[in-house]
């Protein structure tokens, strides 16, 4: 009986199943073939790639580029190649920019002054030197990416903050009238692949976008210049992100009015492969060479790299007798020149042209009055010197700097009022500074004595006055002869 209870139960348990499964039976399913893509005919779209020249013939300008490297920048070597490699072969050099104490002196024989994605803002003293660069004729150029962020926390909260590059970059751009906006430039129509690869086909006229028909920058800030002009001009699709609309004023990079100041809201177009996208080649090309062309109008301030031949010709006047120290003082004037790859040729008469040395008295003499009347020196002989610059200078102890820049050369002329001042003028000469000294562009007034003739002159009348005090002395010591009575 107990077996009979456990059929029944799984038969009520199984036929309500098996009546269930019979009255929804269709048969068994067919699965239908899905139409899927032909995936293999399939071909990327390829980005716009312009051949190179695989040995192209660019003219050697030479110069030196200082990179900076002082700024937290956020690079790496590699990401700027192209460029770097561009202006090695336009035989320029390249340095780093790492201590700012040696800013002004790298910048005193530099073309130019590159600062890529810096995240530390730069120094009034650093803004102050590069402006002055710039206004001599230097080149600086400032690189920018919209994706490059310094992560910062919270001091209270913990929460990490992303800053990026754009604060740090106005800080020196300011200055020039130019801004990096903290957006990014995006295109959801024309562009290379990405709404945020953007293409520029209309550009400002000028070196910088010679040869140009259409570039690529990818992840840029924009850039704009009320007084300057926008080189990479954005299409009406092109928007920016901090308020989705199109700024005619607004582009991928901008120039300063001056022309020496330019400013690109992204350098990623600098690394492999995008330098060959579109004519992405041409612009680095352009880059290199406008770096390379910065030339500094010369003055003292960019003392001592003010010659340009490769040998300084030097005149002694004849008044100046050439003894154990002056020949010793010219030996430490010919090594200086001679570190910075300069030979030294001592000549008997004052060269027309080339660069030249001119050491000689503070005197009207014939080799001499020529400057004095062209820097309007008046070499009385009194105890002042009058100056244009800086007034009525005392002759004692002071040494005179002249610098004169013509077609026909650059010319140095060094005065001083007595044998000892001009070793030592030409010793300040020698250690390549002037910090020491009063300077305007062409004339600098260097403390290199003590008023040695006045100090000389007091002695010399001291010694007199105490020669006559000792013979008045001995005068009334010596006892007078009296006649005695014996006669």
């Amino acid at each position: 009986m107990k077996k009979q209870y456990i059929y029944f139960a799984l038969a009520a348990l199984l036929l309500p199943i098996i009546l269930r499964g019979l009255w929804f039976y269709r048969g068994f399913p067919q699965r239908n073939e899905i139409a899927t893509p032909d995936f293999a005919s399939f071909t990327a779209p390829a980005a716009p790639v312009q051949s190179a020249d695989a040995n192209p013939e660019v003219e050697q300008i030479g110069g030196t580029v200082i990179l900076d490297n002082y700024h937290a920048n956020q690079y790496m070597p590699s990401e700027i190649e192209a460029l770097t490699d561009a202006i090695k072969l336009r035989g320029g050099a390249i340095e780093t920019y790492s201590d700012s104490s040696l800013l002004e002196y790298q910048l005193k024989y530099a073309s130019a002054f590159i600062t890529i994605s810096p995240s530390v803002s730069f120094s009034t003293v650093e803004i102050q030197t590069l402006k002055a660069f710039a206004e001599r004729g230097g080149r600086i150029l400032v690189f920018t990416d919209a994706t490059r962020n310094s992560i910062y926390y919270d001091f209270i909260s913990g929460n990490p903050i992303a800053y990026g590059d754009a604060n740090a970059a106005n800080s020196l751009l300011s200055m020039f009238d130019i801004s990096v906006n903290n957006d990014y430039l995006y295109d959801a129509e024309k562009n290379e692949g990405n709404f945020r690869n953007v293409l520029f086909d209309d550009f400002g006229k000028n070196e910088l976008t010679f040869g140009l028909n259409e570039v690529a920058l990818y992840g840029l800030h924009s850039v704009e210049s009320p007084s300057g002009l926008i080189l990479l001009r954005g299409a009406a699709s092109t928007r920016s992100s901090a308020n989705d609309a199109y700024d005619p004023n607004q582009g991928g990079a901008a120039l300063s009015a001056d022309g020496n100041v330019a400013a690109f809201g992204d350098f990623t177009f600098l690394s492999a492969p995008y330098n060959n996208y579109t004519d992405n080649a041409t612009l680095i090309a352009n880059l290199a060479d406008f770096v390379l062309a910065g030339d500094q109008s010369k003055s003292l301030a960019n003392f001592p790299f003010l010659f340009e031949d490769e040998t300084v010709k030097v005149f002694v006047s004849p008044e100046l007798t050439k003894t154990t120290e002056l020949v010793s003082a010219l030996g430490g004037l010919q090594a200086a020149l001679r570190y910075m790859g300069l030979e030294v040729a001592f000549v008997d008469e004052v060269p027309s042209s080339g660069d030249v040395i001119v050491i000689g008295p503070l005197e009207l003499t014939e080799e001499i009055e020529a400057y004095a009347n062209k820097f309007d020196l008046v070499l009385d002989e009194g105890e002042f010197i009058t100056t244009t610059e800086f007034g009525e200078i005392g002759r004692y102890g002071n040494g005179f700097i002249l610098f004169d820049t013509t077609e026909r050369g650059n010319t140095l002329v060094l005065l001083a009022d007595t044998p000892e001042d001009t070793i030592a003028l030409l010793g300040v000469l020698s250690n390549g500074s002037l910090y020491s000294c009063l300077t305007s562009d062409s004339v600098a007034v260097c403390s290199v004595g003590y008023g040695g003739d006045y100090y000389s002159e007091t002695e010399e009348e001291t010694d007199e006055e105490l020669s006559e005090e000792s013979a008045e002395g001995e005068t009334e010591s010596t006892p007078e002869a009296t006649a005695t009575p014996g006669g």
